[in-house]
């Protein structure tokens, strides 16, 4: 069976265009400063303000080393969201450096190298994230998914999409990227489809 790419010039300006590089939000809930970051980075409204909240969070000497990392990757949600991929970096990198297990940070560096175009690079930073688990499993799959359509391994891509709608049935980003896939049967014409 193959798997092709319906639209190549697709997956050429997918970096660019693509809005379903997702991020992947921690759950803080012991401090309420650090939820409210939580908060603004799962609803991505106001992501300034979500900033500024995030900082007081981090301010506090007595935030625990879990929330301290969750709200360094939420903060770098944010400055994603604002195109500050320098600094969601940088962000991203604190999160690791506080928990260098949180797979959520990973995944969400992984998302900024894919915006860099940097995608082996996102690949290797991705694979470490679902390698240590992660809030939202199925996002991590789908961004491994665009960062292997992105250099061509539609096969691989295909196989996350279909492994993220499996985790989350409901996940209407993976079904939307499913339509640009034809899977080719053996022996199948390769104008048909099944």
């Amino acid at each position: 069976m193959t798997i092709r790419s319906l639209a190549m010039l697709c997956a050429i300006s997918i970096a660019t265009a693509f809005t379903g590089a997702s991020a992947q939000v921690v759950v803080s809930i012991g401090h309420s400063r650090a939820n409210s970051c939580y908060v603004a980075a799962k609803t991505g409204f106001a992501p300034e303000d979500g900033i500024k909240v995030c900082e007081e969070a981090l301010r506090d000497d007595n935030l625990s080393p879990m929330d301290r990392a969750a709200t360094y990757d939420n903060r770098g949600i944010l400055e994603n969201a604002l195109g500050k991929f320098d600094r969601a970096m940088l962000s991203f990198n604190a999160a690791i450096a506080a928990n260098q297990a949180l797979g959520d940070a990973y995944v969400n560096r992984g998302v900024v190298l894919i915006q860099q175009k940097k995608y082996e690079d996102a690949l290797a930073d991705i694979n470490k994230g679902i390698g240590f688990g992660m809030a939202f499993l199925h996002i991590g799959y789908y961004n491994r998914a665009v960062a292997e359509e992105l250099v061509g391994r539609y096969s691989d891509a295909y196989y996350d999409y279909m492994h993220a709608l499996e985790l989350e049935p409901s996940f209407a980003a993976a079904r939307e990227r499913l339509k640009f896939f034809r899977v080719i049967r053996p022996g199948a014409a390769p104008d048909s489809q099944s």
